[in-house]
């Protein structure tokens, strides 16, 4: 698959990605150098039989283009019917169910993205937008052809300024979901961790692969426990050791995508003790084993802006 690349090969300059952001910073008052793109994986799918996916929760946006056939996703508020040339939009965290439809040949196939923007380096930016769950029309176009170039720099050996254009491609989309999506939240103040937790946040990063406790978390936010808990629960939405439960949680689903490694190496990678406790842990966040999240990404490519390996 061929893709565009900018006229002159040239890497893309700070202006290009305020223009493909200037959306989100109207709309939540944030700068540019606030979002970050940690990851965006790519991949398409064809299915010669109906299948129900059972109700699922990733930790990362889904934006998926209809392209033979039709399939119908379900969340907790509502159900839409995707059509070829159609736009569904799954945020973070949102349990949602799949079902694959054929068409008049006996086939169903798609192509899509899995991403995570970051803001303020910890806050995923899908949770703070209304987004709908179908996009029709031009946008839609549009975002499939984001998809398709996307499809074109991965399946390829990548050159600097594929990497440079994966980054503009991706902007390009985020651009896209917050030109539909409603904010929900007025200033943004309202959603900025307080910089104190950020020793917290640098904590965890930095021992995702160990035992981490309630009272090391305390201790790097130079805080008393008492105090800790509830500040952080009252910041962050969540108590602190589902934070860094789901962040383990995350970092592997990178890791099976991502690599070829067991799943056991992966469960000790993100600090579980033996893999059966990482299996039920990652069935209760995201709906399904570590093995079957794996073998559904066969034909997906990784673009990330972070060394995870």
């Amino acid at each position: 698959m061929q893709y565009i690349r900018p006229d002159d090969d040239s890497p893309m300059r700070p202006e290009d990605l305020l223009h493909m952001s200037k959306y989100a910073n109207q709309l939540l008052n944030i700068r540019l150098n606030d979002i970050r793109l940690e990851f965006i994986r790519v991949g398409e799918r064809t299915l010669t039989s109906d299948k129900l996916t059972r109700t699922r929760t990733l930790p990362e946006t889904i934006v998926a283009q209809c392209l033979h056939g039709r399939y119908e996703v379900r969340t907790q508020d509502t159900t839409a019917v995707i059509h070829p040339g159609e736009i569904a939009i799954i945020g973070s965290d949102m349990p949602f169910t799949n079902i694959h439809h054929l068409d008049a040949n006996g086939i169903m196939s798609s192509r899509f993205i899995h991403c995570q923007f970051t803001v303020f380096d910890n806050i995923d930016f899908s949770t703070l937008l209304h987004m709908p769950l179908k996009i029709t029309g031009p946008r839609a176009t549009q975002i499939g052809d984001h998809i398709g170039q996307l499809l074109g720099i991965a399946s390829q050996p990548t050159k600097l300024v594929d990497c440079a254009y994966t980054n503009k491609l991706a902007f390009g989309i985020l651009y896209d979901l917050c030109e539909v999506s409603r904010p929900k939240y007025s200033d943004v103040e309202e959603i900025r961790y307080t910089e104190r937790l950020d020793p917290v946040f640098a904590y965890i990063a930095e021992h995702i692969d160990g035992s981490i406790s309630v009272q090391d978390l305390a201790r790097a936010a130079n805080m008393s426990l008492s105090r800790f808990f509830p500040y952080f629960k009252s910041q962050v939405k969540q108590t602190p050791m589902d934070y860094v439960k789901k962040t383990r949680i995350s970092r592997a689903c990178r890791y099976l995508v991502s690599t070829e490694q067991s799943i056991a190496t992966i469960a000790e990678r993100v600090g579980f003790s033996n893999q059966f406790h990482f299996s039920r842990v990652f069935k209760e966040i995201c709906g399904e084993t570590p093995s079957v999240y794996r073998s559904q990404f066969t034909r997906t490519y990784y673009l990330e802006s972070n060394e995870l390996n």
